[in-house]
């Protein structure tokens, strides 16, 4: 008998009995397309042949789950600090959206459920204290991590840890090293993977640091005209030889004592903030 395949429309002759009698799988000599043939219904009408899916077909898969992508709302004055923060986190995959103040960070924040907050604690208009307060009291934000930019500052000098007052998840100030962020970042993010960089230290070497960057932090915030002289003149180690001393003494309080054997962290973050200092002054020509 003569078929038509369905699938590509060649003709063919199959060689079969009539009439049938049970369904028959035939196999077209083009496309190789399988087609079941049934018996007919009524009397004289041909058997109509069906298409049957191969042996090896298979469901088509369904299409992959887009990955996510984190998103990161920076709520800082425009400046290079804030184009670098957000330069390095669109590397480590995050979108991120700029704010400048406190209310319009907020409203981003609950919409999107954004991943990352990084807030300077002197925002205009509502504080960044503040703003982090919200974000952790907020139970529908829950997995929002928030890291503070800046100092923060009360009568008993050194003995504020910002990470521990506002519910920050992590504390940086402006000369932060890149590595530094980056690796500040993937702690809090472990899923991003793996890296190539040096490992995180041990918690007591990263608290060494935040406590080195306080207390210079300290130290600009309460002595502005000696900070700008020391710069200026590169005299900072000698104009300020007794706030440095003080804040030595309180650090070598709290740091233990092996991680002050090791290392110089203290000094070196002395030493980075009055770099980068020099190095703005003589760019813009302003010494």
């Amino acid at each position: 008998m003569e078929l038509t395949c369905k699938n590509c429309g060649s003709k063919f002759r199959a060689a079969l009995q009539l009439p049938l009698t049970t369904a028959v799988r035939v196999a077209c000599p083009s496309c190789r397309t399988q087609m079941v043939l049934k018996p007919a219904h009524g009397a004289g009408q041909p058997p109509a042949p069906v298409p049957a899916p191969l042996p090896e077909d298979r469901p088509a898969p369904a299409p992959a789950a887009k990955a996510h992508r984190r998103v990161c709302a920076i709520a800082d004055e425009p400046r290079p600090f804030r184009t670098f923060l957000g330069e390095h986190l669109r590397r480590l995959g995050f979108e991120v959206e700029f704010f400048e103040t406190g209310d319009p960070t907020l409203e981003f924040v609950r919409r999107t459920r954004a991943d990352l907050v990084i807030v300077n604690v002197y925002l205009k208009g509502k504080l960044g204290v503040e703003v982090s307060e919200e974000i952790k009291a907020d139970p529908s934000l829950g997995q929002t991590r928030v890291i503070l930019i800046g100092a923060l500052f009360r009568a008993n000098r050194f003995r504020a840890n910002p990470t521990n007052l506002y519910g920050a998840d992590e504390y940086i100030e402006e000369q932060i090293p890149e590595k530094e962020f980056r690796q500040i970042v993937r702690k809090l993010f472990p899923q991003l993977g793996p890296t190539l960089e040096t490992p995180i230290e041990p918690r007591e070497y990263d608290e060494a640091r935040r406590l080195a960057r306080l207390i210079l932090s300290d130290i600009i915030i309460y002595h502005p005209a000696k900070v700008e002289e020391g710069i200026r003149d590169n005299t900072f180690f000698e104009v300020l030889k007794e706030e440095i001393d003080e804040g030595r003494q309180y650090y070598d309080s709290r740091v233990p004592f092996r991680v002050r054997r090791d290392t110089e962290i203290y000094s070196e973050t002395l030493q980075q903030f009055v770099t980068m200092k020099r190095e703005e002054l003589l760019k813009t020509g302003t010494q």
